[in-house]
């Protein structure tokens, strides 16, 4: 039974105090050609839909002292914006090269989940698993058991994750359509088709507040935002919204 009451979920706030950094980061974006055939704009793009979610993990971070870690960063927009407030974080990411917004002086580390972590135990005060979860092919408590003794102890971990329960979802399924990604037909002899969708399992707000339970977390508040500027004026109903943002502590 989940310990944390879902009542408690509750819509996040944007606070413009954060804008400014966020901006920066913005305006930040190169022009060119960036990670393979990732170009400026597809970053743009993704940096656009992701802000309202970063506002949120800003205001989280603001209130943890110490240093953090950012597991899988991709682009690393949220690097990029705590180095513009001062904050000390490291990185992941399987392809370092992908971090194309890491800024330089910040480590990030070529990592693959499930495979021997490159970072020392309980050496962080936070750590963001953020828009992760729902690309792995691992059970979710599995995954997040995975980072769990990289904190201290008192240490927060900070997730954020699809909510597969957003309007939209529900919208499309009872307009008789599917929200699902559908499969490729066309693939690689011998290949993995969960390779070629973008969002191998999408989670309920309940089987992520489990799920951070079942890996030992104490949960201290679940808030929802969406994404792009929906983000900043998120639907009254809190379950409705698209991202689901978990603070948790070990």
């Amino acid at each position: 039974m989940t310990l944390f009451p879902l009542d408690a979920v509750r819509n996040a706030a944007s606070d413009q105090k954060w804008e400014p950094a966020l901006q920066a980061v913005r305006d930040d974006l190169p022009e060119d050609i960036l990670f393979g055939d990732i170009r400026a704009e597809d970053v743009r793009f993704a940096f656009d839909r992701s802000r309202a979610r970063l506002n949120v993990l800003l205001q989280l971070i603001a209130d943890i002292p110490g240093t953090g870690a950012d597991i899988s960063t991709g682009p690393g927009f949220l690097p990029a914006a705590l180095r513009t407030i001062g904050r000390e974080i490291v990185a992941t990411e399987l392809d370092p090269a992908m971090a194309v917004m890491v800024p330089e002086g910040v480590r990030v580390l070529p990592y693959r989940i499930g495979e021997p972590l490159p970072l020392p135990q309980e050496s962080f005060d936070y750590l963001v698993f953020g828009e992760v979860l729902e690309h792995l092919k691992h059970p979710p408590v599995w995954a997040i058991s995975q980072f769990v003794p990289l904190l201290r102890r008192g240490g927060r971990f900070l997730l954020t994750t699809p909510n597969i329960a957003r309007r939209s979802n529900v919208e499309a399924l009872v307009s008789g359509e599917n929200f699902l990604e559908p499969f490729p037909e066309i693939v690689p002899d011998g290949a993995d088709v969960t390779d070629f969708v973008e969002h191998v399992r999408e989670y309920s707000v309940r089987e992520v507040v489990d799920a951070m339970e079942g890996a030992g977390l104490e949960v201290r508040q679940v808030l929802m935002t969406d994404w792009g500027e929906a983000g900043y004026e998120p639907a009254p109903n809190p379950y409705s919204n698209g991202i689901i943002v978990v603070e948790a502590e070990r």
